[in-house]
């Protein structure tokens, strides 16, 4: 499927960013200027039963990471996915062949209450009540619950079903990255098990961890964009700078 795409900025280098589950590109809004401050040019994907692009007849993880190759060029500078997207950007790295792949608390190997609860509680939270959204927020902007139910109101909710399904059947597997590739870990993470953080950092992934919960690229991006500055700068001015 190919999938609606925003385009932002227009640096010499490109990076794609791939939102979580019940988003659409729009939660990018504010990481996005922290990125451009690197020469970056900005591939903003709504991933199936998303934001603008269409609903799919099924949902399984396979589909979402076979949306991004058919959608989004090989080659890439910087691939970065948060949550859902985090692990549909992962599944895809090795036909899309990006420079970097960056996940943000990407789930790669979430905690069972977690996996249990999500497909539970998504098809009821947009009836959750103001007050409540307002709490179990984290430092957002003034206008994020509204942006946040215009997201919800465009999701197709009932994509959780499949993705639980295709998530437990097909886990994604530990071993060495496919490309270079850098997680940023909530403090508490429930994306990715301790155990399994772990692991890929022993099989050769740059597992970074940063105080804060589940989207920190919306909580925090001032702190991500820090936590990840090695990262995003081009490689030439890495050189340039360690002379």
């Amino acid at each position: 499927m190919k999938l609606n795409t925003v385009i932002v900025g227009a640096g010499s280098r490109t990076a794609a960013l791939v939102h979580g589950a019940s988003r659409s590109s729009d939660v990018w809004r504010e990481f996005a200027p922290y990125l451009q401050e690197h020469d970056l040019r900005l591939i903003l994907v709504d991933q199936r039963g998303h934001g603008d692009s269409p609903r799919g007849d099924r949902y399984r993880v396979a589909d979402f990471a076979e949306d991004l190759v058919d959608t989004l060029p090989k080659d890439l500078d910087l691939l970065i996915g948060q949550s859902l997207g985090g692990l549909t950007t992962a599944w895809a790295a090795e036909e899309l062949q990006p420079k970097r792949l960056i996940g943000i608390d990407p789930a790669l190997a979430m905690a069972p209450f977690h996996l249990w609860l999500i497909p539970f509680l998504g098809p009821r939270q947009k009836r959750f009540p103001d007050w409540m959204l307002r709490a179990l927020s984290r430092e957002q902007p003034p206008e994020a619950l509204g942006r946040l139910r215009a997201e919800w109101a465009k999701w197709d909710e009932t994509s959780l079903i499949d993705i639980k399904s295709s998530y437990l059947e097909r886990p994604f597997p530990v071993g060495a990255p496919v490309v270079p590739s850098t997680l940023v870990l909530a403090e508490k993470s429930f994306a990715v098990r301790p155990e399994v953080a772990a692991a890929l950092a022993a099989a050769g992934w740059d597992v970074r961890r940063m105080k804060g919960g589940h989207d920190l690229h919306t909580e925090n991006p001032a702190g991500l964009a820090e936590v990840l500055r090695d990262v995003l700068v081009p490689e030439g001015a890495q050189r340039s700078a360690g002379r």
